[in-house]
């Protein structure tokens, strides 16, 4: 009977040992989780490396076609066209829907009148809407999407003129 007694407790010490043990390594994991562990929002230079790393400038080649025209001569624009995007994936469907884009991009030239597509406030209008242009197009998937996702970040940031000759 002495010898239930001595087992009996010594099983005892042995569980009481294995739960302390247990709430030791649960109180441990606790303290990392909720005060060693980084929660902190990545700072904005953080944020900006991070764009500047996934830059990428997608060329879409010169574009040339005529303008509208008041006086009735025949007037022409040569623009060279990049695209700014901070998602390397974009440029796969950029190359997929490059003759959509670019028939858009001619589209809204050949719309715009020779006396005035010269000035400053003109290009960045026209700017801004071959960005618009070319981010429906890749929202929509070439049409194919009735409406773009609103959760995400358009693919195409910026858009530059590399070259913009009227002629």
């Amino acid at each position: 009977m002495a010898e239930e007694k001595k087992a009996g407790k010594s099983k005892l010490v042995i569980m009481l040992i294995a739960v302390i043990v247990l709430l030791i390594v649960i109180g441990g994991a606790a303290i990392w989780w909720f005060m060693l562990r980084s929660t902190a929002a990545p700072t904005p230079a953080e944020v900006a490396q991070q764009k500047l790393q996934n830059t990428k400038f997608i060329d879409l080649g010169s574009l040339v076609t005529n303008l509208q025209s008041a006086d009735g001569s025949t007037h022409y624009i040569q623009v060279q066209i990049q695209l700014k995007t901070y998602d390397p994936s974009v440029e796969t469907s950029v190359k997929t829907f490059m003759p959509e884009i670019r028939n858009g991009i001619l589209l809204l030239l050949s719309a715009q009148n020779a006396d005035t597509v010269s000035q400053p406030a003109v290009r960045d209008q026209l700017l801004q809407k071959i960005k618009a242009q070319v981010n429906q197009i890749l929202e929509t998937d070439g049409g194919a999407l009735k409406n773009p996702p609103a959760d995400k970040a358009p693919p195409i940031a910026s858009v530059y003129f590399a070259s913009f000759v009227v002629q």
